[in-house]
């Protein structure tokens, strides 16, 4: 069941990825560095509280 609960933050992480990749090949590098720093926090916190977190 955990894998489940991964899956949701693993496919929206790869869009925002999707996005970055975009954004800097649109010479916006600034915005992409900041969507993939912020998809990488985001997709560790959700790890984190999917796999390592203790249950209630």
């Amino acid at each position: 069941m955990d894998y489940l609960l991964a899956l949701g933050p693993l496919l929206i992480g790869s869009y925002t990825l999707s996005l970055a990749v975009w954004l800097w090949r649109q010479q916006n590098k600034r915005g992409a560095v900041g969507t993939v720093l912020l998809t990488l926090v985001t997709l560790a916190v959700s790890f984190y509280s999917v796999f390592l977190r203790q249950p209630y």
